[in-house]
């Protein structure tokens, strides 16, 4: 299941993947450029959009990721660039390992900053702050879905890791 939050050319979408040849896996964030398609002039309901795939326009990615092969140890990551093909490396955080889940509703109640950081200040003046605000609550409860699918026991190992 992809939850997709479409607001002027911007996307966040949200998702459980585990990552091949890595051995983690959980829920992955993406802010993606979108195209807005308009209907025709006799069917303005048919107007729709157009996600971009990570490259050429992806923006960032986070990771809340724990290891399915080593339980109770997470790898909670970002991307904060993308090269040319795909996404730059694995940028990990003290805060994010720490608080995933705060560390990412941060960022995303901040989102002014966030694309900022992305280099994505070019579709901040089509999105909707206010509508996004608004979405915040629907986003993380995407993410939580998508952390829910990780077997119980991971999480509980990464849980008690933590305390």
């Amino acid at each position: 299941m992809k939850y997709l939050f479409v607001n002027g050319r911007l996307a966040i979408q949200i998702r459980y993947w585990e990552e091949p040849g890595f051995g983690d896996g959980g829920a992955r964030v993406e802010l993606r450029r979108v195209t807005q398609v308009e209907g025709t002039a006799h069917r303005a309901g048919a107007a729709g959009c157009t996600v971009s795939p990570v490259r050429p326009d992806g923006l960032w990615r986070a990771d809340l990721f724990l290891n399915l092969d080593r339980p109770g140890e997470g790898c909670f990551h970002h991307h904060p660039t993308f090269s040319a093909t795909d996404v730059g490396g694995r940028e990990f955080e003290r805060a994010i390992t720490d608080d995933p889940r705060r560390w990412i509703e941060d960022r995303l109640r901040d989102l002014p900053a966030l694309l900022a950081l992305c280099g994505g200040e070019d579709v901040l003046s089509s999105v909707d702050l206010d509508e996004h605000r608004r979405a915040l609550p629907l986003m993380l409860t995407a993410v939580e879905q998508c952390l829910a699918r990780l077997p119980a026991e991971l999480v509980r190992r990464h849980a008690s890791a933590g305390s």
